[in-house]
């Protein structure tokens, strides 16, 4: 709380004592997991000489004061940017340990070690001196029966320790969200104990869809469908393209919150020109949940990322298959590393085999933590489509281009803004901009769709929680020559419609993509879902209901049928994740 303070907004001093309070169970549940291995050794003690036991005890203590420690500091690190605790996630980001570290500046982690070294000398010092103290004690040599009785009595209170790690004698059992007290979320954050939260994260499987389901399958479908009618693709809608065909540059655009619409001239000036949709929302809150929303229409999950587990993404569709099939060439342009959260088999799967990574330009190059900047990016990825369009112009392509620059810690070489998140999101609206110049220069200007989409919101302003829904929205604007004039689309939706949308103006068939819908579709109900850890939301015109999971609470609104779609929604989107 002393940490993240300016997250909390106007606090009550007593919620300063009643955080804590809250915060107990998952605190004793997680000391009594420790206490557990402590027990055993203590059972042992009447029996063992304690110059033998206590070697055993170091190290538990050291242990979990490393694990401890190093997961607050990191929580606390991290928070900021991904706006939940720290998760199983983690262990994904840490195979690729400078794109983990770049969620916070350098000297928060640098002040992390610090603290690290500090907190951990001063609870070993202590440590040391109450064992030191015990073990000075003279220890009186009981006979063999009440050894065995203060052993007995030492196991039963070993096994009462399941009580607290349970946390009740009903059904149900310890979870993060029984601490959950207040309105304010970041209160209830504030009471969730970091390392239980990993600890649970851990045990609850993978795609474990249980914990998200409301209702029968069929009753679920029933209501999804409502949404998605079987026939939604076999309607006409308004022609937008002058060809079925274009070359199609598609640019996933880091952190591009409408939040920061004011530092993206470039992309209004293209909005102006294009088309605009206006009203879209992300599905979830991080890259490799929004690259899938993208290129594979399926929603965000609260609790998984089907990027990071190769053996369902590859059942996934994928907009680049479907252009593979009508004879479009492929390429994917990124500036990090494309094994960060397994990114380059969902790549492979999706049809990307040429591929351009951080690997692929010179060492002086890769400048930013998360790798090479967008400037440099851009331009490669310029030069290299107008080099194809030029060898062969009769060739179509699918030409997808990652950026990465506005992500934190916002390090660019660009100083237009105060504000750190907005300048790095001018400095990369400002490469876009350089880059459709150059297609605008060229032949192949006159055929092309350059569509422009973010991978997910930013919490900005600051005040943004998880789950408001403002902090989701986002542009979608299409630019270029093959648009038949410029328009702005108001209907709602959501990144998943993006690739049903493109390819029903194709005429190819979009009904592999089960969750989206074709914007340009008047006849279509209007609506966009969005997840976010441990949480999921519905918006429709005029409405919007959100729900916690954990806390099983309603975060935002009063519409039960609203409400009800919403759980429908979620739980399909997982029951469909383990029907492959």
């Amino acid at each position: 709380m002393v940490w993240q303070y300016d997250l909390l907004g106007d606090v009550r001093f007593v919620d300063w004592l009643l955080v804590p309070w809250h915060g107990l169970p998952l605190d004793l549940s997680m000391a009594s997991y420790v206490m557990l291995a402590v027990g055993l050794i203590l059972c042992v003690s009447w029996w063992v000489r304690w110059d033998k036991l206590h070697y055993a005890l170091d190290g538990i203590t050291g242990i979990c004061l490393f694990v401890g420690l190093w997961t607050v500091l990191g929580d606390n690190g991290c928070f900021p940017s991904w706006g939940y605790h720290l998760d199983r996630d983690i262990f994904s980001y840490l195979a690729s340990p400078k794109e983990a570290l770049a969620c916070a500046p350098w000297w928060v982690w640098g002040l992390g070690c610090v603290g690290f070294v500090v907190l951990f000398a001063l609870w070993w010092f202590i440590y040391k001196r109450i064992t030191k103290a015990y073990s000075a004690t003279e220890v009186y040599e009981p006979s063999w029966l009440r050894r065995g009785g203060w052993t007995m009595v030492m196991l039963l209170l070993t096994g009462a320790l399941f009580l607290p790690i349970r946390g009740s004698v009903t059904v149900s059992t310890m979870n993060s969200g029984r601490v959950y007290y207040s309105d304010n979320q970041m209160l209830n954050l504030a009471a969730v104990n970091p390392l239980f939260n990993v600890v649970e994260s851990l045990e609850s499987g993978d795609f474990d869809a249980s914990e998200y389901t409301y209702m029968s399958t069929e009753e679920a479908k029933k209501e999804v469908a409502r949404w998605l009618p079987s026939d939604r693709f076999d309607r006409e809608s308004e022609s937008l393209l002058t060809t079925k065909r274009p070359n199609v540059v598609l640019f996933i655009l880091e952190s591009f919150s409408m939040n920061a619409w004011q530092a993206m001239p470039r992309l209004q000036q293209l909005s102006k020109e294009g088309l605009f949709f206006s009203n879209i929302y992300a599905n979830s809150y991080r890259t490799d949940r929004g690259v899938v929303a993208v290129l594979s229409g399926y929603p965000g999950q609260p609790i998984t990322s089907l990027m990071v587990a190769p053996y369902k993404s590859q059942s996934l569709p994928q907009l680049g298959q479907c252009l593979k099939k009508e004879g479009y060439e492929l390429k994917f342009y990124y500036g990090g590393d494309e094994d960060f959260t397994n990114m380059r088999s969902y790549l492979v799967q999706g049809g990307f085999e040429d591929r351009v990574a951080d690997r692929d330009f010179p060492a002086s190059t890769r400048v930013s933590k998360w790798g090479v900047p967008d400037h440099l990016l851009m331009d490669y990825a310029a030069k290299d489509i107008l080099k194809k369009y030029n060898e062969h112009p009769e060739q179509k392509r699918l030409s997808t281009v990652l950026s990465l620059s506005s992500h934190e810690p916002f390090e660019v070489d660009y100083h237009h803004w105060e504000q750190p998140y907005l300048n790095a999101i001018a400095y990369t609206d400002s490469c876009l901009g350089a880059f459709v110049d150059s297609l605008k220069q060229s032949p192949m200007w006159d055929s092309t769709l350059v569509v422009m989409v973010a991978d997910h919101g930013y919490p900005y302003p600051q005040d943004l929680q998880s789950y408001m829904p403002a902090r989701y929205r986002i542009p979608i604007v299409m630019a270029g020559g093959a648009i038949r004039c410029p328009k702005q689309i108001d209907r709602l939706g959501s990144q998943i419609d993006l690739v049903p949308t493109l390819l029903s103006q194709m005429n190819l068939d979009a009904g592999d993509f089960v969750f989206g819908k074709n914007i340009a579709d008047t006849t279509q109900q209007e609506f966009a879902f969005f997840a976010y850890n441990d949480g999921f939301g519905l918006i429709v015109p005029n409405d919007t209901v959100v729900v916690d999971a954990k806390s099983d609470r309603v975060m935002i609104g009063t519409n039960k049928e609203l409400e009800s779609s919403a759980r429908a929604f979620v739980q399909r989107v997982m029951e469909t994740i383990n029907e492959w």
